[in-house]
């Protein structure tokens, strides 16, 4: 048996099946027609380099080392950030598989830079530098496909995604095409497992969302690309083959912002160096002001001239952590990363002196912050750092992670004159963000045919994988084989002497395994 893992960056149902039903994607009709849909659950919070790594390992944050685009080293002066371009432990599907003797094709899967040799072709995905660097396994495949496809990029510029330079809709199409034009090229290679990731998704609905639910001829034309990759791997599977198609979280529109930070301050839990704080409030005024006269349309393209001249001068011009100027001996709990402004969440930090009681009695205030416009709690769901797992890159501090409900988003910024703000530029308008609710069909040999499913989890992707091609699972994974989407009923995980009695209730239903 042969699986191809087709995966697509913030693919949501609230997107896929208004467009089904107006019989727009028909690839993605025949998965919910002919396979199993379901609801895959993300990492928490549902930020994309955790959730594709657990996507790829079938591990949680603490085995695989992956919290964020950035790596966090703490310091008495505050946090330093490392860009992150690959997980710090824990073997990915195609290491295994490749142990086994299988042949796989692994391309534009986030934070697989530098590409890790295997029994076939890998690509690095987003994180990678651009490529100018060395970004696949063999070597010489980079030649071969800028041959074919020579405008092959990895991912959008940081400015274009951001929306401070070009479109993000034309932009994301030409990716697209070029993203199509090398799976076209992949998929004359030999293999027994394939993974690719299309990022786009993710791209146009945090800048455009409104622009996509109300059926934008660009965006689209979008989703019919994808639609037509989609259609370009279902080609290609026999009759003893499984498509699985995944992402690695949902989305939803908001119009609400909370700035989580500036609570923080004016609770008492975190300090400001005096010229910073006056900066901030200044800020806030002025940006107050300009909202308040209605001319955000004018401010917004100086502020975005500005933005994309403070990013220019860094050193790092893609993924960029911007860290806050704190008081760090006085400031007892932070957010340190801006990851969740964009995807529904606020991950705190507390001070090694702040004790557990303190803790419980900072969520408890929490939980009682409401919209003051409809009334809606801030928070649906808080976690401890048990979020993250058990294993040997579990967090050293101690979190509280936020996640906020629909229609709001958290944000970092201080100095703001009010917790609560409408979005949108002289009007409200709606963008996107994260939300924990991701995409999973299941298609081919031994597959319940239209069926929908109870929800199952992104650590239970690769568990099933290895169980449909005949390979033992390792003990040290966090998910297990999904049964309910198969014809068999009562399908059992692996016994305690390691035998895999998924696979040999499988067999009788797909045949031999490849």
């Amino acid at each position: 048996m042969r699986v191809f893992l087709f995966g697509v960056d913030g693919l949501t149902f609230r997107v896929l099946h208004p467009m089904m039903e107006r019989g727009l994607l028909p690839n993605f009709q025949r998965l919910r027609d002919e396979g199993v849909e379901a609801i895959l659950k993300s990492t928490t919070p549902p930020v994309t380099p955790p959730a594709w790594t657990s996507i790829a390992t079938g591990l949680a944050p603490a085995k695989h080392g992956v919290y964020d685009f950035w790596d966090y080293e703490q310091t008495p002066d505050g946090p330093k950030a490392h860009v992150l371009t690959h997980r710090k432990g824990g073997k990915a599907i195609w290491n295994i598989l490749s142990d086994w003797g299988k042949r796989v094709v692994v391309a534009n899967i986030p934070l697989t830079y530098p590409p890790e040799p295997v029994n076939g072709i890998m690509l690095s995905g987003l994180m990678a530098p651009d490529m100018k660097a060395s970004v696949t396994y063999p070597v010489s495949f980079k030649e071969e496909l800028l041959e074919a496809v020579p405008d092959y990029r990895i991912d959008l510029n940081a400015a274009v995604s951001n929306g401070l330079l070009g479109e993000v809709l034309t932009d994301t199409l030409e990716m697209t095409r070029e993203r199509n034009r090398m799976l076209g090229l992949l998929l004359k290679k030999p293999w027994d497992f394939f993974f690719i990731v299309y990022t786009g998704a993710d791209r146009i609905q945090h800048m455009r969302w409104d622009e996509i639910m109300a059926f934008h001829p660009s965006a689209v034309e979008y989703y019919q690309m994808v639609d037509e990759g989609l259609g370009m791997a279902l080609a290609e599977l026999g009759p003893e083959d499984v498509l699985m198609l995944v992402s690695d979280h949902g989305f939803q529109g908001v119009s609400r912002k909370f700035y989580m930070q500036e609570y923080l301050y004016r609770q008492g839990w975190l300090r400001m160096k005096g010229d910073e704080r006056r900066n901030a409030k200044l800020f806030g005024i002025v940006r107050s002001l300009v909202r308040m006269l209605g001319v955000q349309r004018i401010a917004l393209p100086l502020y975005r001239r500005l933005r994309h001249k403070q990013i220019k001068n860094m050193a790092v011009q893609d993924h960029v952590a911007i860290l806050p100027n704190l008081d760090w001996s006085a400031s007892r709990a932070w957010l340190q990363s801006t990851s969740g402004e964009l995807a529904g969440y606020a991950d705190i930090y507390f001070d090694d002196a702040v004790t557990d009681a303190q803790i419980d009695k900072f969520v408890a205030a929490l939980r009682e912050v409401r919209d003051p416009e409809n009334g809606q709690p801030l928070a649906v769901e808080i976690h401890r750092e048990d979020a993250f797992g058990t294993g040997p890159f579990a967090s050293g501090r101690r979190h509280v992670i936020v996640l906020s409900g629909e229609n709001t988003s958290m944000y970092t910024q201080l100095g703001r004159t009010s917790l609560w703000e409408t979005r949108g530029v002289g009007k409200s308008v709606s963008t996107g963000i994260h939300h924990p609710d991701g995409v999973l069909y299941v298609y081919g040999a031994g597959v319940k045919k239209g069926a929908t499913v109870a929800p199952t989890h992104v650590y239970d992707v690769v568990p099933t994988i290895l169980s449909l091609m005949g390979v033992p699972l390792p003990d040290e994974l966090d998910g297990k084989a999904m049964t309910a989407p198969f014809e068999q009923a009562g399908v059992e995980e692996n016994d305690d002497e390691g035998g895999n009695k998924v696979l040999r209730k499988l067999k009788g239903l797909v045949g031999k395994t490849g």
